[in-house]
């Protein structure tokens, strides 16, 4: 009939209407992409560069860093990581490619840059982005997809079907409590800042119970959550036996809460925090990842993102401060 003729070719129309707009979007994104491709820098550039802006929000710079050997040719890269100049979301993802050491670029993305261009090139809009993966553009967004992801190819995900299951039931574990819902790094589940004034009350890890008992709607201060998240992975230490918290080998929710205790362990946070809330498992699994070479090197190279400062609630400054193998740049002569 005339009806479904017309309908035909409406829906015609429509389709290839549809396919040129993606066309053009696809374009323009790959567009994006490249204008905002940087130069390479030396970690140490980067790094200078950091410090003397002192304020994550006035970092001006947009590079790439050849990690973990800066000697390497320019096409040698199997992945490349887009993230702000700070740890946070991105850190899991950076310790788990030094472990492996894979060759791998670090596009470190300076506030004022992100305002200015890189935002647009993103999938959602937000860091961190896995750019490239074995020379594929594949612009992978999102924390958790990203490390599941570069998980199961540089084989950190666990040895068999079981073990894998096990390791996402602690990284969802991990996020929900340690990571605050991947809300925030210091919020109600846990919070570094209430640790310190936990410990100034004397509170111990005993006064608490333990998670699997604790009812969603609490009445649970910041700091009896945080010492119930930190006892549940305790517990789990404890269980396995072997220094991980799943099987015989490092996964990646291990380098999660390698990074959550580095921070506790911090000067200016907890440094005692093994012997005040009596984590004897969690503080032996501290010193064990981070006497891995490959960690170690990480941690103690420009590399690695500087921390930055919270206020006595926990709230971010994002002023860079100083910390364990990380000096202050800005103090130095280059």
């Amino acid at each position: 009939s005339l009806l479904t003729c017309l309908c035909l070719f409406w829906w015609i129309g429509a389709a290839l209407g549809f396919a040129v707009s993606r066309s053009r979007s696809v374009r323009l994104y790959r567009t994006l992409l490249q204008s905002t491709t940087p130069p390479y820098a030396s970690a140490e550039e980067v790094a200078r560069s950091l410090w003397e802006s002192h304020y994550l929000f006035k970092t001006n710079v947009h590079a790439l860093v050849k990690c973990p050997n800066e000697d390497d040719d320019d096409t040698a890269a199997q992945f490349r990581l887009a993230y702000m100049p700070c740890r946070n979301r991105g850190e899991i993802i950076r310790l788990m490619l030094e472990e492996s050491q894979v060759r791998y670029e670090v596009e470190v993305v300076g506030f004022k840059r992100w305002e200015e261009h890189v935002k647009a090139s993103t999938p959602q809009g937000k860091l961190p982005v896995l750019r490239h993966w074995q020379g594929k553009e594949i612009n992978l967004g999102q924390e958790q997809a990203i490390t599941r992801f570069l998980a199961q190819q540089l084989g950190l995900a666990g040895k068999d079907a079981l073990e894998q299951a096990r390791v996402d039931e602690l990284y969802c574990q991990w996020m929900a409590t340690l990571r605050n819902n991947g809300v925030s790094h210091d919020g109600e589940h846990f919070s570094v800042a209430a640790l310190v004034e936990g410990r100034k009350e004397g509170i111990k890890r005993l006064d608490v119970i333990r998670y699997k008992d604790m009812f969603r709607l609490n009445n649970f201060t910041r700091c009896e959550r945080s010492l119930t998240a930190l006892r549940f992975f305790e517990e789990v230490l404890e269980e396995t036996g072997t220094g991980f918290l799943v099987g015989d080998a490092p996964t990646y929710v291990d380098f999660g809460l390698f990074y959550i205790l580095f921070e506790l362990a911090e000067e200016d946070n907890v440094p005692d925090f093994v012997q005040h809330y009596d984590f004897p498992q969690l503080g032996a699994f501290l010193q064990r990842i981070q006497d891995r070479p490959q960690i170690m090197d990480y941690l103690k190279s420009p590399r690695r993102m500087p921390r930055y400062q919270r206020d006595s609630s926990g709230t971010s400054l994002y002023t860079y401060v100083s910390g364990k193998y990380s000096p202050d740049l800005s103090r130095q002569e280059a």
